[in-house]
């Protein structure tokens, strides 16, 4: 028994490629983190000195309107959107669509190339991205996961091409135009997409439930780490002995236990689940949008008056106000999507979906209630004033 407890956890150990690979990753991962706190006290700043909205909407404007002149800065201009976005978005992608477009003159080379047409465009790579993220193979999944993030990236393209064709610089969402419209269905879209294939994936690999899989962990703790009595008392145990017979962890034998119950997470286990993950992207999109429209209207819209202007600024730049819209930056549909498409190539899908469900759903709900309560109190003040 002793042996077969020794080849069992020879074949737990990760190769040492993919651990060199998860090394790299992880790596870039605190990079990357670094990189967009240092950003984000850059925007703290930034937006702190920013002052009135309504003046900076037209200071520079003839420089902007021409691509050939066009200097594009991450802190300038810097509506309420931007300030809401998430960092992913504004500190790498957007960069890079601006530079497509305003340093290699994409509109220009390809007129007929619109943002609608680039919005259907991602919409199908969302479809396809299905195929890919529910394969059994890890590898395959992670083409998924750059397949899924051109697509985000073609979320931020569209946005700039818009702006090219129409000449315009304001950094804002226009309501109720036709644009809105297809952008915010091809969005809703590539959510859905990213969701199902988490399910189907998960039902075609269904996890251990919660209890087998603190068994292993217990196992492990004591062969790796545990006296040579605890081993010899573990290889003696006619339980352990039953354990490793009924649930081992190699593919083959997770196979055959499939349909054995309490070995594996239920289907209604995994779906509802999925389905809370799905519905906390969709209230996240719903209100980061609803609270980027009622920011706009109160702090970027044009002051009616002095004092209205210096309150507007005033609001804006307090630190409360700050740390709200740094926080829907984090909270944020697309920010969420980021973390999903992470945990996925990482291989630790399930664990995202069970372990982030409470400070999740926790963080988001104080955030929204939060925010209501901000703008109500934002909108009594200028009122006083207009």
């Amino acid at each position: 028994m002793m042996l077969k407890i020794k080849k069992f956890n020879l074949k737990r150990r990760l190769p040492t490629c993919y651990l060199l690979s998860s090394k790299v990753i992880l790596s870039l991962a605190i990079i990357l983190s670094a990189y967009f706190i240092v950003m984000d006290i850059k925007l703290f700043n930034a937006v702190k000195n920013r002052g009135p909205f309504s003046s900076l909407k037209f200071k520079k404007n003839s420089s902007i309107l021409s691509g050939k002149t066009h200097k594009y800065s991450m802190f300038w201009p810097l509506p309420v959107k931007k300030i809401m976005m998430a960092e992913a978005t504004h500190f790498v992608r957007s960069p890079i669509a601006e530079f497509i477009e305003y340093a290699l003159g994409f509109s220009y080379l390809f007129p007929f190339i619109s943002a609608n047409f680039i919005s259907i465009t991602h919409c199908i790579l969302s479809l396809v991205t299905i195929k890919f993220l529910m394969h059994d193979s890890l590898f395959w999944r992670q083409i998924g996961v750059v397949i899924f993030q051109f697509r985000n990236f073609l979320d931020s393209f569209d946005g700039v091409i818009f702006r090219a064709h129409a000449n315009k610089t304001s950094y804002t969402s226009h309501y109720g135009s036709l644009g809105y419209y297809v952008d915010a269905a091809s969005d809703v879209f590539g959510g859905v997409c990213l969701v199902a294939s988490i399910a189907l994936y998960l039902l075609k690999n269904r996890p251990p439930s919660k209890n087998l899989t603190r068994c292993f962990r217990l196992a492990d703790d004591l062969l790796e780490s545990g006296t040579n009595v605890e081993k010899s008392a573990l290889t003696r145990s006619s339980s352990s002995d039953d354990l490793f017979k009924h649930s081992s962890l190699n593919s083959n034998l997770r196979n055959k236990a499939s349909g054995k119950e309490g070995i594996h997470a239920t289907k209604i286990t995994i779906l509802i689940s999925v389905a809370f993950l799905g519905i906390r992207i969709a209230v996240s999109a719903f209100f980061w949008d609803r609270n980027v429209h009622i920011y706009q209207d109160l702090l970027d819209s044009p002051a009616v008056s002095e004092i209205h202007q210096k309150l507007q600024v005033k609001i804006l730049s307090s630190t409360f106000t700050l740390i709200l819209m740094i926080m829907w930056r984090i909270m944020c549909a697309l920010s969420l999507q980021d973390m999903i498409l992470t945990a996925i190539f990482l291989d630790k899908t399930w664990e995202f979906v069970v372990k982030s469900q409470v400070i999740g759903w926790t963080v988001l709900i104080f955030l929204i209630i939060l925010t209501e309560l901000h703008t109500a109190e934002i909108r009594s003040i200028l009122l006083q004033v207009v």
